[in-house]
């Protein structure tokens, strides 16, 4: 059991030294930060990192475009896989079954493969460099509609024949009885969609090409490629202000992260 411990500590070290070594060097004066041997604990904090940072790029922009990208694509995730998971596991329709499974095939295939025909698609549309060519091709996921499926399987079919009984549609039967039943699921989709989305770097870089529409992935790397040698006090600054909202999710929603990874399992 002892070497279990030893295991599970050294794996805690191994994810965590990374992210505490960034923190660390975007708090370091440039002596600590080039000291050999390398310093742990800065020996003077130097706060400035942040503001160098932050003028040095129009991160202002970026994390604008980086949070409307991010909350369009989670909420368009949610509403998409919410409504296809209850008819894939209320409705009864020819061929849902099949529809199901080549839907969800689809996450078999790499998303690189997909990466040129949409583009081309958006390119027809005159979408290439706008928020609707940014935005629109997240809106679905089949990873959404599965776990939802699963979890709206799981909801005894008499509660959704009681609500027929009573007059209701579909609609409201998913808004008002099945919808409240479901925010765990929705919780821990929303996170997992939250964080692919914020650090979501290869779509970003090819649908756009003006700074107005970058998000903060891409301005993190163009950051690197023009300061980051120079001054990496400011770089490692950048680098934890792009982190930061994701930490903060994790910091209080961490028992979702658990919860997803078992609901994945669940039999529908």
């Amino acid at each position: 059991m002892s070497l279990v411990y030893l295991l599970l500590i050294l794996m805690v070290l191994i994810t965590v030294l990374p992210l505490y070594w960034m923190i660390s060097t975007s708090l370091k004066t440039p002596t600590d930060v080039f000291s050999y041997p390398p310093k742990m604990i800065p020996s003077t904090l130097e706060w400035g990192n942040f503001a160098n940072a932050w003028d040095m790029a129009p991160w202002g922009r970026y994390f604008v475009n980086t949070a409307l990208y991010t909350a369009c694509t989670v909420l368009g995730v949610l509403l998409s896989s919410v409504t296809s998971g209850y008819a894939f596991a209320k409705l009864s329709f020819k061929g849902r079954n099949s529809l199901f499974l080549a839907y969800v095939g689809t996450m078999m295939i790499p998303s690189q493969v997909t990466i040129i025909p949409v583009y081309m698609i958006l390119a027809k549309m005159n979408w290439v460099d706008t928020y609707a060519g940014l935005i629109v091709p997240g809106l679905t996921s089949a990873f959404g509609c599965f776990l939802m499926r699963q979890f709206i399987a799981g909801i005894p079919t008499e509660i959704i024949e009681s609500g027929l009984i009573d007059g209701a549609g579909h609609l409201k039967i998913l808004r008002s009885i099945v919808s409240p039943l479901l925010y765990p699921a929705v919780a821990t989709l929303g996170i997992f969609t939250f964080m692919g989305a914020w650090n979501n770097f290869f779509w970003p870089l090819v649908v756009t090409n003006s700074d107005e529409l970058r998000t903060v992935q891409i301005g993190l790397s163009s950051f690197q490629n023009q300061y980051g040698t120079a001054d990496w006090g400011s770089m490692m600054a950048a680098a934890t202000l792009v982190s930061l909202p994701v930490l903060v999710l994790f910091f209080f929603a961490q028992r979702y992260f658990i919860e997803g990874i078992a609901m994945t399992g669940v039999k529908g």
